[in-house]
Parts: structure tokens; sequence; C-alpha cells
């Protein structure tokens, strides 16, 4: 495996166990990039991002953080994108709320 393969495969573990117990029903997404010691990382949410949410994002930032070495740089974003629009991301796809949308 390549040292990027190495890099995504770390860092999503990395989030998906500062994850538990920091999901709310309100979170539609996770989603990271990383470009060379910088990850990236969006937190998509279906309403008003409150106190709770960007303390849980915190919470996660800071798990996070503790996986890797000083020099490495980890941003968490909170992004209010309201269901049923869509997520266009890119980036490399950590959670993702199931949803149900009648046409």
């Amino acid at each position: 495996m390549s040292d990027v393969q190495n890099s995504i495969i770390a860092a999503r573990l990395s989030i998906q166990r500062a994850l538990l117990g920091q999901v709310s029903p309100c979170l539609r997404a996770v989603v990271f990039t990383i470009v060379g010691r910088v990850i990236d990382i969006r937190f998509y949410f279906d309403r008003y991002i409150d106190e709770a949410d960007t303390e849980s994002v915190s919470c996660a930032e800071t798990e996070i953080l503790a996986d890797y070495d000083f020099g490495d740089t980890i941003t968490a974003h909170c992004i209010r994108l309201d269901a049923p629009e869509p997520i266009n991301d890119d980036g490399v796809w950590v959670y993702l709320r199931r949803e149900s949308f009648n046409a």
C-alpha cells in the first residue's frame, strides 16, 4: 500500500473512533481530505448548528488530534446544509446518515 493510502486509512479509523458518542440526529455526513500533513474534516448538519453540536465536533477533533504528531494539522468545520440538499463533497466519506425523501 502507498503512503497516501495508509494515511487515508489511518485518518478514517481515527475519525470513526472519535465519532463514537458524538453523532446527533442532525449530523448528516462527515467527510475529510488529506493534503500532506493537513487533515480537513467537514461535519454537515441538517439544521441550525447549536452549542451541543459544536461541542461534539470539538470533542471529536480533540480525539483525532491525540492520534497525530506535533506538526500535523487537523481542522474541523461545521457546515449547515439542510436535507434534502445534496452534499457535493469529493473527499473521503466517513459517516453518512440514512435519508429518505418523498418525491
